[in-house]
């Protein structure tokens, strides 16, 4: 009876303690604490690859939320030039110009980047989302580790498109 009870204890203390890893993941994710550059490779078209370098105390953490930080970078904040010697790529403009779109809109996009959230729609990881040696850097208390991420950016657009939160195409002409 002892061994059950302590069995249940050890449950319950292991699971709280994912329960709060998850939470603090999921308050990083939403701080959106993320670099995001244009990378050197192949996409078709419609499609934008990118290299998104995240911020976490865990690893872990930093590869899973690489997914939600591409799309949230192609949205809002676009991506840096890529600029390694002769090689150089033009980064992109955000889809989203309105600087208050995200906020004006805050529970469509709580409920867009949760976990398993529309956000996935959009992606595809490069590697499986295995960061190259070089892109798991120590910086202090925590890792800044680089993932690839190709995103249906085409896609991406008419889902904003359909939201209302920004105007088609069509409509510019």
């Amino acid at each position: 009876m002892k061994k059950t009870i302590s069995l249940i204890v050890i449950c319950l203390l292991v699971s709280s303690q994912l329960f709060a890893q998850k939470k603090k993941a999921d308050k990083e994710t939403l701080e959106f604490r993320y670099e995001a550059e244009a990378t050197v490779g192949q996409a078709v078209q419609g499609f934008t690859l990118l290299k998104v370098f995240t911020y976490s105390k865990n690893k872990n953490v930093a590869t899973s939320q690489a997914g939600k930080n591409a799309v949230h970078a192609i949205l809002f904040k676009g991506t840096a030039d890529y600029v390694n010697g002769n090689t150089r790529i033009k980064g992109q403009r955000p889809l989203i110009s309105n600087v208050t779109a995200y906020d004006e809109n805050l529970e469509y996009f709580k409920e867009f980047f949760q976990d398993g959230g529309q956000y996935q729609r959009y992606i595809q990881f490069v590697n499986n989302g295995i960061p190259d040696a070089g892109d798991v850097i120590k910086v202090g208390k925590e890792y800044k580790v680089g993932a690839k991420v190709l995103v249906n950016k085409d896609a991406l657009r008419k889902c904003m498109e359909d939201a209302g939160i920004i105007k088609g195409l069509g409509g510019m002409f």
